[in-house]
Order: structure tokens, then C-alpha cells, then sequence
């Protein structure tokens, strides 16, 4: 009798388990699809900056001028850019 409780026991663990494991899959899955979302939006927008960063990381949506100091905003890079310009500095390297 005690092996059937403990087997039962046993088999509600295990399944317990299984589905709490699917389900933290599936939101990771959401989570990094909804990433994915919002980079290739961000990719797809232009996103103008002064170069003198008066306004601390402040963002336009639109070409213009830094209403602080005047200057003609600037396109910010996005990531993959600035990781392509480094390599490209460093692709005459050699890697001993």
C-alpha cells in the first residue's frame, strides 16, 4: 500500500515538474520574440540625437536642431553598426 501512495506521490512530482518547465519555455519564447519585435521597430525608425548630448541621451523621431544649443541632430547608430564599424577597424589585425 505504501509503494502505491509513494509511487503516486512520485508520478504528481514528475508532472508537476514537466509542465512548469513547458510553461517557463513558452514565456521565455514570448519574451525573446517581443525583444525581437522591438529591435527590428527600433531598427526600422531613425533616431536623431545632438552630438553634444545637452539633453542627456534625449531622442528625436525626427531630423532638426538640439533646442539647447542649437546644433543640427545627428542619426544614432544602432548597435549592429557600431559592431560592424569595430570589426572593420580591426579586420587588418593579425590574431596570434
Amino acid at each position: 500500500m505504501k509503494k502505491i501512495v509513494y509511487l503516486t506521490l512520485l508520478v504528481f512530482c514528475v508532472s508537476i515538474v514537466m509542465v512548469s518547465c513547458k510553461e517557463s519555455k513558452e514565456k521565455e519564447e514570448e519574451t525573446k520574440s517581443s525583444l525581437a519585435a522591438e529591435k527590428a521597430e527600433m531598427a526600422m525608425n531613425d533616431v536623431f540625437q545632438c552630438p553634444m548630448d545637452c539633453e542627456d541621451g534625449k531622442t528625436y523621431e525626427e531630423e532638426g536642431t538640439c533646442p539647447v544649443c542649437k546644433m543640427d541632430l545627428k542619426k544614432v547608430e544602432h548597435d549592429k553598426e557600431k559592431h560592424d564599424e569595430a570589426h572593420d577597424e580591426h579586420a587588418g589585425h593579425d590574431h596570434d
